[in-house]
């Protein structure tokens, strides 16, 4: 189920996408944001699904998830209005491709975590919230799709659930290493992942949306603060 929340005033200083939108948005360069639209390699026609999913990519960032419809994506595709249809049957299908997209690549840093720290599930777990945090910086527009209300996991397509699913149960997994090693308390492992899980989810908001200030400038920055809470949220914050 697609809920009508717009994501076009998310902002991100270390997202390239968001700024140069915010850019030309800005100086009100119509032709320039026309260019923006267009994916930035041709369309071929025996991959029209990842040309379809990189247009609305890039209006969803553009223009926020209100403004999104197939038929603007087809324009932005360079593809005929109808072309669409051949993947997806309505917009929110398209948007639920989107986030899928978003949770595959969440996913993918959990696992890249644990094949570059295959003996270390703390540092699995850092490793992968800094995935997350960069993803969150990068795609802001995204991230708003998986977890800012316009889908409902529990009313969604096969694709996108399992996709959520899936990110979710490989940080379970990480967790749960560390639990087996002796590194992590005895508790219910899907609170502990949740605790994790929200700490990253709040440190990429404030982050996104400006609130951090200097501490968020570069990307050493964001390096160096997320390092710092994750050390926090490994210790504890009771006084040992």
């Amino acid at each position: 189920m697609l809920h009508d929340v717009d994501s076009g005033n998310i902002d991100c200083s270390l997202g390239m996408d968001v700024v140069d939108v915010n850019m030309l948005r800005e100086n009100g360069d119509s032709m320039a944001l026309h260019a923006y639209m267009k994916p930035k390699t041709a369309y071929h026609h025996g991959d029209l699904r990842n040309d379809l999913i990189v247009a609305a990519e890039r209006l969803l960032a553009l223009k926020g998830v209100t403004a999104l419809s197939l038929r603007e994506v087809a324009k932005a595709a360079r593809v005929s209005h109808a072309a669409p249809y051949r993947h997806f049957h309505d917009k929110t299908a398209l948007i639920e491709a989107l986030a899928t997209e978003g949770f595959e690549q969440l996913r993918k840093g959990c696992e890249k975590a644990k094949r570059k720290y295959p003996a270390d599930p703390a540092r699995q777990l850092v490793e992968a919230g800094m995935a997350y945090l960069f993803y969150a910086i990068e795609k802001p527009a995204i991230v708003h799709l998986m977890f800012g209300g316009v889908l409902s996991l529990d009313d969604c397509g096969a694709e996108l659930k399992q996709a959520a699913d899936t990110a979710f149960g490989s940080l379970v997994q990480i967790v749960g290493t560390g639990q087996e090693a002796g590194i992590y308390q005895k508790s219910d492992v899907v609170e502990l992942t949740l605790t994790a899980w929200s700490t990253v989810y709040g440190l990429s908001l404030m982050t996104t949306a400006g609130l951090l200030g200097k501490r968020t400038k570069s990307r050493a920055e964001v390096e160096k603060l997320g390092e710092s809470v994750a050390g926090i949220l490994l210790s504890g914050l009771l006084k040992r």
